[in-house]
């Protein structure tokens, strides 16, 4: 985020991801995400003057919908909401806007922002079919703040068989009495793809932590046997966590 350019690229950014809990025909398909890391040392100071550009957002109205995440890798998730590739020239020129005024305001983002920070950018699409929501509701609510993302990279090619297996375990949670839900996005333009993200979300790590070890507990042979089934697609798993950031969020429903 912090030369001219990436602000004006990420003022937006990224992550993973939605608004107040709605019916699933109302989830957005497209999304802008940035993924800025800064390093522990600098945490301080960057969110000192992370919030002083939120709160020019703010004053200068910035028209945009923005969904961040703090990640306990010392990074942060932008996620932004978009209706398609065509739509991010759009993004830009709301953001270049704001941008101008902040500089009339006397807010330099070059300067404030120089050495705290640096970012990668990309598209991911929600992948509706793939995703899990029993209750017929999508969406980054306030009560449920704490995310889990599982980054699964896949074996090129390996997308078809890889979705078969995801709908296996759809069909499974929907013979059982529990419930877990769960968000499948596929990385559209990025890096080390194919890349499919699983977002889950819980009111905090414990309340995520007890519903793994009642599944597992109840149901580990069949999970072992449809995770069996997903190794031969992947070339490797990674898992972030972190939380919802209401106060560095824009334009969302609580």
């Amino acid at each position: 985020m912090k030369t001219t350019g990436i602000i004006v690229c990420i003022f937006l950014f990224m992550g993973i991801v939605s608004v107040q809990a709605q019916e699933a025909p109302a989830m957005p398909e497209f999304f802008f995400v940035m993924e800025e890391f800064v390093q522990p040392a600098d945490l301080q100071a960057f969110s000192k003057t992370q919030q002083e550009a939120v709160d020019l957002w703010k004053k200068f109205e910035l028209d945009l919908t923005v969904f961040t995440y703090a990640t306990d890798a010392s990074s942060f998730y932008w996620v932004l909401p978009i209706e398609s590739f065509a739509s991010m020239d759009q993004m830009f020129a709301k953001v270049g806007e704001v941008v101008a005024k902040m500089q009339e305001d006397g807010y330099e983002a070059d300067k404030e922002f120089r050495d705290l920070s640096t970012s990668r950018e990309s598209v991911i699409h929600w992948e509706k079919d793939l995703s899990y929501h029993p209750n017929g509701y999508v969406g980054q609510t306030t009560d449920k703040k704490y995310c889990e993302w599982t980054f699964l990279y896949l074996k090129n090619g390996h997308q078809k068989e890889a979705a078969g297996v995801i709908k296996e375990y759809i069909d499974y949670y929907n013979s059982i009495e529990e419930t877990w839900e769960w968000d499948v996005y596929s990385v559209s333009l990025g890096y080390d793809s194919p890349c499919w993200i699983i977002m889950d979300r819980a009111e905090n790590p414990l309340a995520l932590s007890k519903l793994e070890n009642t599944l597992q507990e109840k149901y580990s042979d069949k999970f072992g046997e449809l995770w069996k089934k997903m190794q031969p697609h992947l070339r490797r798993m990674d898992v972030t966590t972190g939380w919802f950031m209401p106060k560095w969020s824009l334009n969302y429903e609580r």
